[in-house]
């Protein structure tokens, strides 16, 4: 039996279904593939032009088995996936009748065969081994690109030869994509270089841009995070201890670097789990924080999660009525 979440399951899906094939006379192809190898699950795809492998490591150590899902069950399987909240415990096994897939409510046998796969691992070792030989450029499908726009957030890639695949590489994720065929003239670099030169460089002259490294949401705002918990917990050990106000000031820093820290910790966990939903989120978050109207969401969020917002806010104003109080000079 392998058991995964129910989150990591649905995202591998959603990553290799784009590659399935469309042609239903080929049944290893027409679906998505399952492979567990004791210790990870792998969850592949290919029609042949593409090839896509996502993976995660599996709870517990298990024993190796593999089956495929055809497409005309894949819809209402991952349909009923979608019910499940993210943290969902699934276990899974092949059985007579197809895969077995657990959860606390009972067993759903989704119907799957063990058709015999493509030879995946020495593909994809090839790809990662081979060195670059040829300047040629390499044409590639622009329609067979799009499929891997649920792989992952960034996708490494190169290619050894200009008949080879290109390879994509993601956060446990590995894909391949077929060249398409170029009939024109300008195939390797340096003649597209000559016929772009007089327009991107001076006297016909080509001219070096060094690109900034694209950031995206998630990576500016775990370097602000960390930033942060640097700065407050240098600046906690300069606060006077024996003041009230370098009392307040330590506990101010104390907060902010605590906060600050387990920001980074759950994005990094976010990041992880799913690096699309943290993209999404930070740039939203940016979006919240940078309107000033944080006060009015935290209340409404408040009050939606069963708590007392208006209770809070007058325990508050009695604290701080009693602090100013214990403050004032006494008359003598």
């Amino acid at each position: 039996m392998t058991t995964i979440n129910a989150h990591k399951l649905q995202r591998m899906i959603s990553q290799t279904r784009p590659h399935v094939s469309p042609d239903d006379t080929l049944p290893a192809l027409n679906g998505i593939r399952f492979e567990c190898d004791g210790v990870h699950l792998h969850v592949l795809a290919t029609d042949r032009y593409t090839f896509a492998v996502a993976r995660s490591k599996v709870r517990e150590e298990t024993n190796t088995w593999s089956a495929t899902i055809s497409e005309s069950d894949l819809g209402w399987f991952t349909a009923w996936l979608e019910t499940h909240e993210g943290d969902t415990i699934l276990n899974l096994a092949t059985t007579g009748d197809g895969l077995a897939v657990t959860d606390d409510r009972g067993t759903l046998i989704v119907p799957a065969k063990n058709h015999t796969f493509p030879k995946w691992q020495g593909l994809f070792r090839d790809a990662l081994t081979d060195a670059a030989t040829s300047g040629n450029m390499v044409s590639v499908d622009t329609k067979m690109l799009a499929r891997w726009k649920h792989a992952d957030t960034h996708l490494r890639t190169w290619q050894t030869g200009p008949e080879k695949p290109l390879l994509l590489v993601g956060d446990d994720f590995i894909g391949l994509q077929m060249p398409a065929r170029y009939g024109g003239d300008e195939k390797d670099r340096a003649a597209v270089l000559s016929g772009w030169s007089g327009t991107l460089g001076k006297g016909g002259k080509p001219v070096e841009i060094t690109m900034p490294p694209a950031t995206g949401a998630v990576a500016e705002m775990e370097k602000g995070m960390l930033q942060r918990t640097l700065q407050s917990t240098a600046e906690m050990f300069d606060a006077d201890p024996d003041t009230e106000k370098g009392r307040a000031a330590f506990i101010a820093w104390v907060h902010s670097g605590s906060y600050a820290w387990s920001a980074y910790r759950i994005l990094q966990a976010l990041k992880k789990a799913d690096p699309d939903l943290a993209e999404t989120t930070v740039r939203d978050l940016n979006e919240q924080l940078e309107s000033g109207e944080i006060g009015e969401w935290a209340w409404d969020a408040a009050e939606k999660a069963g708590f007392d917002p208006q209770k809070w806010h007058d325990d508050y104003e009695t604290h701080l009525k009693k602090r100013a109080e214990a403050q004032a000079p006494k008359a003598h």
